[in-house]
């Protein structure tokens, strides 16, 4: 059974890897190029779910020297929370 659980984090750039974060955000969350990058320039809060968020750090820490996991913001969100931000739960 999966679970209903979302992880909620700001895609900043306070640490100036815009294009690793970007091509991290692209391959994790299905977003085309440009909306990762458009993601990460305006600093976009992002719901998705746990195994997503995995990928994404994953492949973000392949590319980030000293990958700030802090400055995400992260949050695990209980399945019923809703909220108006960048949800890519529904893609691949």
């Amino acid at each position: 059974m999966m679970s209903g659980d979302r992880v909620r984090f700001t895609l900043s750039d306070i640490d100036k890897n815009h294009a690793a974060n970007a091509r991290a955000a692209q391959k994790a969350f299905g977003l085309t190029c440009s909306e990762a990058y458009n993601a990460v320039r305006t600093e976009q809060t992002i719901i998705c779910r746990p195994s997503q968020f995995a990928r994404f750090l994953i492949w973000r820490s392949e590319e980030v020297d000293g990958n700030r996991f802090k400055q995400l913001n992260a949050e695990l969100l209980p399945a019923l929370h809703l909220d108006v931000v960048l949800d890519v739960t529904r893609n691949q």
